[in-house]
């Protein structure tokens, strides 16, 4: 009980850290450019690429919906893996990092209570600019975007986003345990495993045009479940099986979290052993 009590005042402050440094529904809507921006950009590039090409390349609607859907997840899912190491390198830099660590696994807790505000914070903002890429695309450029929504495919999308949580939050994890250590590279490292994250997983195109056996690897990432599993629910014409792809997701997101936790509370035991915790670093 304790645990849940920690995990919800740290997710609470999460919420007013990343809302309340102005007036929340315009920091919310604010948080809504970048997604939106991302999802406009791949769309127009396919849109303008497709439709000014040679004859031999048609525009394809359920292909322009579906870097639409890959890209907004994406960036979702970007929004809130590195909040635990953003997290840290804060405390740290501020010096407050050493009052949240009060007890073993007390900033493990922590963090997860971050990530998991700017989950929801995310949620929002990721469904919010959908909506609204799929409106300028319908409305501006006269292009149509085969969605189906319905409570049903969008209790299937919500089911997915859920489940990727453990995926999210074990990356998280590995990030934060070298953000323990880490002085500087840690504000920069998220950024480079996010470009690494993009075009492994199936964001903008099937991992299966990788070359042989990075291929593989990234089709079973459980991020790369995760988007198909979302595409098969809200994209009509995309192929692939929800329940197998969900079902990957989890166990791929499972073995992340068991990792990610494990080499987490190592490198907190060690930082906590070698004083790391209790110096100030920027």
């Amino acid at each position: 009980m304790i645990s849940f009590r920690s995990l919800f005042a740290s997710a609470w402050m999460g919420i007013q850290h990343d809302l309340a440094w102005t007036y929340p529904p315009v920091s919310l809507a604010l948080q809504v450019v970048a997604p939106f921006a991302s999802a406009m950009t791949v769309s127009m590039i396919y849109w303008f690429g497709s439709s000014n090409s040679g004859p031999g390349v048609l525009f394809n609607p359920t292909q322009l919906a579906y870097v639409l859907v890959g890209s907004t997840l994406y960036a979702h899912v970007a929004a809130y893996a590195w909040v635990p190491t953003v997290a840290i390198a804060e405390g740290k830099n501020l010096s407050v990092f050493q009052h949240i660590y009060l007890t073993a696994r007390s900033t493990a807790l922590y963090v997860a209570g971050r990530a998991l505000s700017s989950f929801a914070i995310s949620v929002t903002t990721s469904i919010a600019a959908l909506a609204a890429a799929y409106y300028v695309l319908g409305s501006f450029l006269s292009t149509t975007v085969p969605l189906t929504v319905t409570p049903v495919t969008a209790l299937m999308l919500g089911i997915a986003l859920v489940a990727d949580i453990p995926a999210a939050l074990g990356l998280g994890y590995l990030l934060g345990a070298y953000s323990l250590y880490a002085s500087k590279f840690e504000w920069s490292l998220p950024g480079y495993v996010a470009g690494l994250l993009m075009v492994f997983s199936g964001a903008l195109f099937p991992p299966s045009i990788l070359p042989y056996p990075v291929s593989v690897g990234a089709t079973y990432l459980p991020f790369t479940q995760f988007i198909a599993a979302a595409r098969v629910a809200i994209v009509p014409g995309v192929s692939g099986n929800y329940l197998y792809s969900l079902s990957l997701c989890v166990l791929g997101g499972a073995i992340f979290l068991v990792v990610g936790l494990a080499v987490y509370f190592a490198a907190e035991k060690k930082a906590r052993k070698d004083g790391v915790i209790d110096r100030r670093m920027a």
